[in-house]
């Protein structure tokens, strides 16, 4: 593993090309399983254990790879003994005990070797007795994987892997003398199966984040994957449209594709994770473009606001580069129950804690701290028309999530934590016009005004926060059927500009030049307060809501960091029941 400071600064981020092996020895997984001469569940020969341990994720029948529990079999003794007494092997009576404790270890030799994983290349393919060569010659799984070894008549061409250069090189001609009788079958075998074998252990250490550099041929080690689904968007009329492929860009941020992905438990270890359901299940963001520095932009902000689910922030866990079909490069994070309008709409109407509400104000303070987090990455010569640094740009309910804790059924297991703001940093390569804004039919519900009246900046990161606090507290009052069709179609009215109804929060006037909050969201929250669920709590959030967070003026518009005191203050409040509970309809 070796630090790459041209990637991103800082030295919590390493660029690992062992595939984690060093991460292995010191994580909590040990080499337990067959590999100290336990009886077997039945009997069987090592390459059919082998064989039948694969897992499968893709259709791809060579796409495999072997966790490393069930690798433990090319440990096991009685296995490895039954593999080596083949008579045609011709393996020595004296050389055969320091073969055997050479494959069986339970730890590495006195020389850092071990040769476990080379011999289960071998019994796959079917060239067991070669072991005495790698063992002689000292070549054992640090070497892996081996070159591309092809054969043409009888002359022996080697190809080296892209990143080989990293890793223990063998002479040529030392592969040559090893391979030399080996058939175009048996050769091919090699190169497909070795991968089997080598499949990464991902994993962190202490504030490092690991970046996993791999060849094309390298197995991810997860049991199954599939793409996360894309909520339907109801448009003001109640009709569900799908996304189409502009908007999915949008969406998804940073252009990229998530997947949910089910990790081996032998293949990781992240520490203790809290906010895990035990299901070995993490989120894959796959980024459509191979651009390095559109990486490193993600990257970046990512690893600079790490700071963690509990401090209402997406930790990134690991970052892989390997190229194939679809990609080159991949963020790999703890996977949440779900986003903040899934969790309105299966908690809410289930929910009856008393410390809802003042858990709901907790969290709203805790996203608005992380926010402000992000806005302080402002540069200080940059003044508040400069859109540039420091700005969400997409904060909404579906890029806020829900994460509870291992068997949590309430409240105090919940965390909301603010996501996507990797897509913050691609503000600085892009300029999408307001005219490409407006194509996006679905994605400017929480646009703010200077989309259309001024110059955008972090103040319009305020104005979306703000309308997804009302969406908050109209679900908490009223219900996600109010939150989800009828809140956004009081809202909905045909703009003239944009050729088509749409449910922002407020309304251009004065031919374009000026705009207003529309008199349906003020109506909205003026029968939220009359309703008798409506606390003193929430009539104080909702007017400093409807004064302050939607501000049509920019500039009047406060801070995030102001926006923390107010929240900081009314939850001091709610330490006062009756400041939760208490009636007091306007």
């Amino acid at each position: 593993m070796t630090a790459d400071s041209s990637l991103v600064n800082g030295s919590r981020y390493v660029e690992c090309y062992d595939r984690g092996a060093c991460l292995r020895q010191t994580s909590s997984f040990s080499n337990v399983a067959y590999a100290n001469g336990q009886p077997l569940s039945r009997p069987t020969t090592l390459c059919d254990a082998l064989w039948e341990a694969r897992i499968f994720y893709s259709e791809d029948d060579n796409k495999c790879f072997i966790p490393f529990e069930a690798l433990q079999l090319a440990r096991h003794r009685g296995l490895v003994q039954k593999a080596l007494q083949h008579k045609r092997f011709g393996i020595s009576t004296a050389d055969f005990p320091r073969i055997l404790d050479s494959i069986c270890s339970n730890q590495r030799l006195k020389d850092g070797k071990s040769f476990f994983r080379v011999f289960a290349i071998l019994v796959l393919c079917k060239n067991t007795e070669y072991i005495t060569r790698f063992v002689d010659l000292g070549i054992d799984d640090s070497y892996l994987p081996l070159p591309i070894i092809r054969k043409n008549g009888g002359t022996i061409t080697i190809k080296r892997h892209k990143h080989g250069g990293k890793c223990p090189s063998i002479k040529e001609s030392v592969l040559k003398s090893i391979f030399q009788d080996w058939d175009h079958d048996s050769l091919s075998n090699l190169q497909t199966r070795q991968w089997w074998t080598i499949a990464p252990f991902l994993g962190r250490e202490g504030q490092k984040i690991y970046h996993y550099v791999l060849e094309s041929g390298d197995v991810l080690p997860f049991e199954e994957k599939k793409r996360e689904e894309h909520p339907k968007i109801v448009d003001i009329q109640g009709a569900e449209e799908p996304l189409d492929e502009e908007m999915l860009l949008v969406n998804e941020g940073g252009f990229g594709e998530v997947s949910i992905v089910k990790i081996h438990p032998s293949h990781y270890d992240f520490g203790k994770q809290l906010y895990s359901d035990g299901s070995h299940e993490f989120a894959l963001k796959r980024l459509k473009s191979p651009n390095k520095n559109e990486f490193k932009l993600e990257v970046d902000a990512l690893r600079k606001y790490n700071q963690g689910i509990d401090q209402h922030l997406i930790p990134l866990l690991a970052t892989i580069e390997k190229e194939d079909d679809t990609s080159k490069y991949y963020l790999l994070f703890p996977k949440a129950d779900g986003d903040l309008r899934h969790f309105w709409e299966t908690q809410f109407s289930k929910t009856t804690d008393k410390s809802l509400l003042k858990w709901m104000a907790e969290q709203c303070l805790g996203i608005t701290r992380a926010l402000s987090i992000l806005h302080q990455d402002q540069d200080a010569n940059k003044n508040e028309d400069y859109p540039i640094y420091g700005r969400h740009g997409d904060i909404k309910a579906a890029n806020i999530l829900w994460f509870a804790k291992a068997g949590a059924t309430g409240p105090s297991g919940w965390r909301l934590v603010l996501s996507d703001f990797g897509l913050m940093r691609f503000h600085r390569l892009m300029s999408r016009s307001n005219q490409t804004a407006r194509n996006l039919k679905k994605t400017i519900t929480y646009q703010a005004p200077e989309f259309d009246i001024a110059k955008i900046s972090r103040k319009s990161d305020i104005w979306a926060l703000g309308c997804t606090f009302l969406e908050f507290i109209t679900c908490y009052i009223l219900g996600y059927e109010a939150v989800s069709k009828n809140f956004p179609s009081c809202r909905g009215e045909y703009d003239e500009r944009l050729k088509f109804d749409a449910d922002k929060f407020y309304q251009t006037t004065n031919g374009g030049k000026g705009a207003e909050l529309k008199p349906a969201v003020k109506e909205w929250i003026s029968n939220l307060h009359r309703n008798p669920k409506c606390s003193p709590y929430l009539h104080n959030f909702l007017d400093f809501i409807e004064q302050s967070m939607l501000c049509i003026e920019r500039d009047r518009r406060p801070a995030a960091s102001d926006v923390v005191k107010s929240l900081e203050s009314l939850l001091l409040k709610c330490q006062n029941a009756s400041y939760l509970s208490g009636n007091l309809v306007r």
